[in-house]
């Protein structure tokens, strides 16, 4: 498992509910192991905002425990496995709320896999 800034693997990374549809514009991610696509979007992260529920199974939730503390820490997350190669990705994102009258988004931070 590596971890990357969300800027070198995903095409987006600010997502804005005054600015962005509920399935466009997506993050897409491409698996460097067998090249398959997979977007995210607005509806999925907030779908996954603040749960702790996760796709992985219990031995893949553990390989990823090291990567969520200190600087690393946000306070959601967005995981499966890609649907081609079934390699597992966690996407570590924050939730925020603010600025403008209802005004609210998510910015992705991490990605590992």
């Amino acid at each position: 498992m590596t971890l990357h800034a969300a800027t070198e693997i995903l095409n987006k990374i600010e997502f804005n509910n005054q600015t962005d549809w509920d399935t466009y514009p997506t993050a897409d991610y491409c698996c460097n192991k067998c090249n398959q696509t997979v977007s995210i979007d607005f509806k999925s992260l907030t779908k996954h905002q603040f749960s702790d529920f996760s796709n992985f199974s219990l031995v893949d939730r553990e390989l990823f425990k090291t990567f969520e503390s200190g600087d690393t820490k946000t306070n959601s997350f967005l995981d499966f496995y890609c649907p081609t190669c079934k390699r597992p990705v966690k996407i570590y994102y924050d939730s925020w709320a603010g600025g403008k009258h209802g005004e609210a988004g998510f910015t992705i931070k991490f990605l590992a896999h």
